[in-house]
Order: C-alpha cells, then structure tokens, then sequence
C-alpha cells in the first residue's frame, strides 16, 4: 500500500493520485488537497491538518496499546484464579 507523499497517510492504491515527474520520480497522493498544497510548496509539517492528524494517530496508538495491556492483564488473571481453583 502506497503512503501519501505529503501527509504520510497509507491509503488503498486504487484511489488516490499518482503523479510523474520529468526525470521518473513518481510522487503518490491520497487526495487532491494533498497534491495541490504539494505543489503550491507548502511544508507539510507546517500545515494544521497534517500536524493534527499526526497527533490524533499518536492518541489512538496509544489507546490501542493500553486496550491490548489491558485485556492481557485480565487474561493473566483469569489463568491465575482457575490455577488456584483446580488445586
């Protein structure tokens, strides 16, 4: 799966753009919001809606992590109760 040149953003290849440049390089974009702030010479780290999708994916991460220690946890607890009853 081919990630966005501009923001990062994995996307399926059907949709989306690709772009050719003169000497062969090929840039791909989700959208055309993305090609065209590309093309206008903007830096995506300096763009709102980038940064905030950056951040917004760090949260989720992190949530995501927490959810899976959490259910491992309960996991680890139910082997240990059902150790205790079998004696």
């Amino acid at each position: 799966m081919p990630t966005c040149h501009f923001c990062k953003e994995t996307y399926n290849f059907p949709n989306g753009i690709s772009v050719v440049q003169k000497d062969g390089n090929v840039r791909y974009f989700c959208s055309s919001k993305c090609r065209k702030n590309s093309e206008m010479g903007r830096d995506n780290k300096k763009v709102k809606w980038v940064r905030k999708s950056e951040t917004v994916k760090a949260i989720r991460d992190k949530i995501l992590q927490s959810k899976i220690a959490h259910s491992k946890a309960k996991a680890n607890a139910k082997t240990k109760v059902k150790a205790k009853s079998k004696k």
